[in-house]
């Protein structure tokens, strides 16, 4: 019989919905299971393996074991992960269903997966199954999914999968709490063997020390750091580990080999940008650096340029920087394109190097930001007056610059204004300018000195102009050398200023050279400012002139007599004249001004004629007068012997000789005895007895000055002395004077004879001083005796009032009490006091300069 099919219908068994959930969780548990009893030992030794990275075991193990018990644990976890892999066998349906049945009698769950194979027509066989399904399907309702188990006991007795967990929550809870490295720095740092004992820097960032940052120890900040440094930093970074460490900059450009960090290093901030300090993979530092960039100074001029009525370069400039000005120059270089190539002028200049000079800076002073003016004595220069171009450079610590635009200007020098004066600088210029101009500026020179009482009013300038002839003469060589170069320019230089500015050696003669040159100015339409400066200088003279006549009064009788002949004139009634003589300049009415200026020269020439011819008695002033007699003939010896040498040598410039015989003798005289022609003149005047000749004249003179010093008497002040030591010197110089005349050296001659004029007045001067003092000792010695003044009260040459010998003057109020006095001297202390305050508004300091000046 055959056996029957079964039913199609009934192939798939029917299933409530919660019985096949559990199946499916059943199979999910099992493969739970069976995963975790092939991949326990894979697992367990990965467990293990980031256990220990995450306690940073290795940083107390040497790189090479760390890295090998690393390494072997990864290699023995892929090991058991293959070894895993294949003895995994994924679960099925029937696993399932069996997993399930396994707790439960009678397999419910199969049993309702079953279907009869017979007794399908048979009804009560149907009625049978049904009810068998019914009862199997209550129980496998009741069939609870069981738990996973993988029942590892017996695979691990020791528990090592438990121990691996325990040390990986361990690790997770406690090992990296106070890390601020991420599990990848680890890695990292294990990749590249970077351990806490292999990795030990120092990084510092010292900002330049003109900025006034503070140094920075980079290993006191957190890693990412936000750091604001000048530029120029410099950033020092030093290893003392074993291994090189690398660095990785964008704020400078590193050498090359410069990024590996071996021992030290250093580099400067170029930019903004990350700082980074690596060990293999890992990154030791990282800084986020802001430059603060160093600003260029700024420079500009405040007043346009000028020059002093001496010459110098003024230039007021205004300068400043971020962090300060160090330095600066101002260069000044020749416009030849703009030079009037006349005359001298015509060659190629010598000189063409800019002139270089130094700034100013204020000292002890904030550099930031300051003004300055800068003041160089430019006169001597051969370019003086010539145009140029001055450009000033200021700069920074850090070397940046900055320049005004280039000023083309003339370059400021002295102006001469005395037409002879101006000539002589004018041909020192041409040697100086260039070497070949020697030949035209000697005979240039030569023709100044033709004539020399009509232009020369100062002997030893024309002597001085003199020996640059005979020195040119003498040296033949073309071109000249340098040494003979610079010693000419320097003689004519003197001679010129010699010329323009006088001799002062004294009050009188540096006023009088002083109203010369301001009539000068007016007349040549100097400068506003070379007025103003020449104003000053005729204040201080007269200041200086009142204040030598006021020390110079003999004596009471002298003064009255004074009084009797001079003018009253005070220091106001000068002061305003000069006032008005600078406000009519200002306004360019020249022609009242120069008006006002000769009445001032009169008046001052007034008080010079008073005071040079007391009308006193007594043998002191008798010997005084005598002096004055002696200083009267020296000069007129000297000026007798000046106008000798020009005769003679205008005489032997145009080759004329008084007769053959003559001729005859002086040639004869130069062939045996070397005398030139002017020396044999002077025999012949000696000879002849013309006015006793010059050397008995001076022999003569010298003999007075010795009866002069007989008679002078001795005086043990201070002042006493040194006016006898004066006029033996005096003495000294014309016995030397004498001996030049007779072996024909008048030039010599010229310069003793000059030097014993000094020396009088300077003793006559030292005596003036003397006699003063012994009038104020006798004037006090009266007073303590209670006598009454021996004459009537005096006045100075400005028309005060003064007592005996010219002291405080004879006013009862000043005598009985000195309050009147004593409140002018509280009052010129509070004004020195307040003009000390410079705090103090400008206007008012320079009003209290102004009577400091005065007073």
């Amino acid at each position: 019989m055959a056996e029957p099919q079964p039913d199609k219908k009934n192939t798939t068994p029917s299933l409530s919905r919660s019985l096949r959930v559990k199946i499916r969780l059943s199979g999910f548990g099992l493969t739970l299971e069976r995963i975790w009893q092939a991949f326990w030992p894979a697992m367990t030794t990965i467990v293990l393996l980031i256990s220990l990275i995450l306690w940073d075991a290795h940083l107390y193990m040497d790189h090479p074991i760390g890295l090998i018990i690393y390494s072997a644990l990864a290699c023995l976890s892929l090991t058991l992960i293959g070894t895993g892999f294949r003895n995994f066998q994924r679960s099925t349906m029937d696993d399932a269903v069996a997993r399930l049945d396994a707790n439960v009698a009678g397999k419910p769950v199969t049993a309702l997966m079953d279907r009869p194979l017979i007794g399908s027509q048979d009804a009560e066989a149907q009625e049978l199954w049904a009810l068998h399904q019914q009862r199997m399907e209550a129980k496998a309702a009741a069939v609870d999914v069981p738990v996973p188990n993988a029942r590892l006991a017996r695979k691990d007795p020791w528990g090592l999968r438990l121990i691996a967990l325990v040390f990986l929550g361990s690790a997770l809870l406690f090992a990296r709490m106070n890390s601020d490295e991420s599990l990848l720095d680890t890695l990292q740092d294990l990749a590249s063997g970077t351990t806490e004992t292999s990795v030990s820097y120092e990084a510092w960032a010292e900002p330049p020390a003109y900025t006034g940052f503070p140094s920075i120890y980079l290993n006191d900040l957190e890693k990412g750091a936000a750091l604001e440094l000048p530029e120029g930093t410099q950033f020092i970074l030093r290893s003392y580990g074993t291994s090189a460490l690398n660095i990785e900059s964008e704020v400078a450009d590193m050498a090359e080999g410069q990024e590996v960090l071996e021992g030290e290093a250093s580099f400067s901030l170029q930019r903004s940008g990350e700082l980074r300090l690596k060990k293999g993979f890992r990154t030791v530092g990282i800084w986020d650096v802001t430059m603060i960039p160093d600003l260029a100074p700024t420079v500009s001029l405040t007043e346009d340029i000028t020059r002093t009525v001496q010459g110098s370069l003024q230039m007021a400039y205004a300068a400043g920087d971020d962090y300060g000005i160090t330095g600066g120059h101002v260069t000044i270089a020749l416009e030849l394109d703009k030079v009037d190539r006349r005359h001298g002028l015509i060659l190629s200049p010598e000189i063409t190097d800019p002139v270089i000079l130094e700034v100013p800076l204020p000292f002890n002073a904030d550099v930031k930001d300051f003004e300055e003016t800068l003041i160089e004595d430019l006169a001597e220069h051969p370019w003086a007056g010539l145009p140029v171009t001055i450009t000033l450079t200021v700069v920074d610590a850090a070397g940046n610059s900055a320049s005004i635009k280039p000023v083309s200007v003339p370059m400021p020098g002295k102006r001469f204004f005395d037409t002879l004066a101006a000539a002589l600088a004018e041909q020192r210029r041409d040697i100086l300018w260039n070497r070949d101009n020697v030949e035209r500026a000697d005979l240039i020179l030569k023709s100044l000195t033709h004539l020399p009482e009509r232009g020369f009013q100062n002997v030893r300038a024309y002597l001085m102009v003199r020996s640059v002839i005979r020195r040119l003469g003498y040296d033949m060589n073309r071109p000249i050398d340098d040494v003979l170069q610079g010693d000419i320019a320097k003689t004519i230089w003197r001679a010129a200023l010699l010329i323009e500015d006088g001799d002062l050696s004294n009050a009188a003669e540096r006023l009088k050279r002083a109203q010369e040159r301001l009539s000068e100015a007016m007349k040549n339409g100097a400068t506003d400012e070379e007025i103003a400066e020449l104003m000053d200088e005729l204040r201080e003279a007269t200041d200086e002139y009142i204040r030598e006549l006021a020390e110079n009064a003999q004596n009471q009788d002298r003064q009255q007599a004074q009084n009797e002949n001079a003018r009253e004139v005070s220091p106001d009634m000068l002061q305003e004249m000069m006032d008005r003589i600078q406000e009519l300049m200002e306004q360019g009415r020249m022609d009242e001004a120069q008006a006002l200026l000769q009445q001032l020269q009169q008046m001052m020439e007034n008080m010079q004629v008073t005071q040079g011819d007391p009308q006193g008695g007594g043998e002191r002033q008798d010997g005084n007068e005598g002096l004055q007699d002696t200083l009267r003939e020296q000069q007129e010896l000297a000026d007798e012997n000046f106008q000798q040498m020009q005769d003679d040598f205008n005489r032997n410039q145009r080759g004329q000789k008084p007769n053959g015989q003559q001729n005859d003798q002086q040639g004869s005289q130069q062939g045996q005895g070397g005398q030139d022609p002017t020396q044999q003149k002077r025999g012949e005047n000696s000879n002849d007895g013309e006015a006793g000749g010059l050397s008995e004249r001076q022999e003569a003179l010298r003999e007075l000055m010795q009866q002069q010093l007989d008679q002078l008497g001795e005086d043990g002040s201070e002042a006493g002395q040194a006016a006898r030591e004066a006029l033996e010197e005096a003495e000294r110089k014309m016995g030397e004077a004498r001996d030049n005349l007779e072996e024909g050296n008048g030039a010599e001659a010229l310069n003793n004879q000059a030097d014993a004029v000094e020396a009088l007045r300077q003793g006559m001067r030292q005596l003036g001083e003397a006699e003063n003092q012994q009038a104020r000792e006798g004037q006090a010695r009266d007073g303590q005796q209670g006598g009454e003044s021996k004459g009537p009260e005096g006045e100075d040459p400005l028309g005060r009032s003064s007592a005996d010998g010219g002291t405080a003057g004879n006013n009862d109020r000043l005598l009985k009490d000195g309050s009147d006095f004593l409140k002018s001297k509280e009052l010129l202390d509070e004004i020195r006091r307040r003009s000390g305050e410079r705090t103090r508004p400008q206007l008012e300091l320079d009003y209290l300069d102004r009577l400091l000046d005065r007073f």
